[in-house]
């Protein structure tokens, strides 16, 4: 099914949802093709901050408009019970993402404003992608399969994808359950793809040891760097993932590079990094020591037209510009890329 009829069909269904909604309040306004009315869902029009642990109408109306604005077919429906919980909290930090406001998953002004404007509008909230990039990539894991459902990768190239990062491992004890079957899907599908590490540094350096561990588990998968279609290999460094938004602890230039030499070595090509500016200048010290590597840069920000480079560095590869781009052939959201140059590059770095 074309890209353009399926949200067709979703808006449908959100229609028939939001139709439901309006019908059991009492607003006078009227009501527009999805059930968005000038007033709002009706449950209240008092528009008070909301954090985890509100309840009552003001609740309600949040997530009455959540529902109208975050795309059915990629976010399940939340119960309007007016219980501000942790799902709640969640798909209002979702709707921030991919509405380009502060992710804090509390329902201030902004927030309230933005769900106003697209549930009126009667659009469902994708962020844009950055004009001028010819070359269209995502970033897969565990959590692009909700449920178990498979990734359509022959349906996500006739939708314009031509590159995919895959989750291989994390740290020292995770191997994504998603590997083997992604990264081949992928290639058949005619995608240049690439594995890709989640450094962690919670003990002692570690480096070393996790490369092992990645090396292992995606040779399993039959990839080499070498193959028609084959990537560099990846590693993904971020600040700690357990919500405190630290560096992680026993991270450094030393343990950080010890990974890329022993990568670099196992497979015969360079690895690139995929970070944010920030997290090199907070938590590596603004290090020169990665300037020779590739770099996928992570930037969610809609008033750039690219993404600021780290120190040293000259240019980038691929650029991360949302984490909620949504695709017909996966049923969730999905880290989306642009690559910093034409078809023919993107042949060239993955042997076709």
């Amino acid at each position: 099914m074309e890209r353009r009829k399926f949200r067709d069909v979703l808006a449908l269904a959100g229609a028939v949802i939001a139709l439901m909604f309006a019908s059991s309040t009492t607003t006078t306004a009227a009501v527009d093709a999805r059930g968005a009315t000038a007033a709002g869902c009706g449950y209240s029009d008092a528009r008070p901050t909301l954090r985890r642990g509100a309840t009552g109408a003001d609740v309600k109306e949040a997530q009455c408009l959540l529902n109208l604005t975050m795309e059915p077919g990629h976010y399940p429906s939340l119960v309007v019970d007016g219980d501000f919980g942790g799902g709640t909290e969640s798909r209002v930090a979702q709707f921030q993402s991919c509405a380009g406001l502060g992710k804090d998953g509390i329902v201030g002004p902004n927030t309230w404003a933005a769900l106003a404007d697209w549930s009126a509008r009667g659009a469902y909230c994708e962020p844009p992608r950055p004009a001028g990039y010819a070359v269209d990539g995502v970033d897969t894991s565990v959590y692009q399969h909700p449920g178990g459902a498979p990734i359509d990768w022959n349906g996500l190239r006739a939708e314009g994808v031509e590159f995919a990062t895959v989750k291989a491992t994390r740290g020292l004890n995770v191997t994504d359950p998603y590997l083997a079957t992604d990264l081949e899907g992928a290639r058949r599908a005619g995608l240049a793809v690439a594995p890709y590490h989640f450094y962690t540094a919670a003990t002692a350096p570690t480096g070393p040891a996790q490369a092992d561990r990645f090396i292992t588990a995606v040779r399993a998968t039959g990839y080499t760097g070498h193959r028609p279609g084959d990537l560099p290999p990846v590693l993904d460094l971020e600040r700690m993932d357990d919500g405190t938004g630290r560096c992680p602890v026993y991270g450094s230039v030393a343990d950080v590079t010890a990974w890329l030499n022993k990568v670099e070595t196992a497979f015969g090509r360079k690895p690139v990094i995929y970070a944010q500016k920030s997290f090199l200048d907070d938590c590596m010290g603004s290090t020169t020591a990665f300037a020779g590597y590739g770099l996928q840069l992570a930037d969610y920000r809609r008033s750039i037209t690219q993404p600021p480079l780290p120190a040293g560095s000259a240019s980038w590869l691929m650029w991360q510009y949302t984490e909620s781009a949504l695709f017909d052939a996966i049923k969730a959201p999905v880290n989306a890329d642009v690559f910093n140059g034409t078809r023919a590059a993107l042949d060239a770095l993955a042997n076709r």
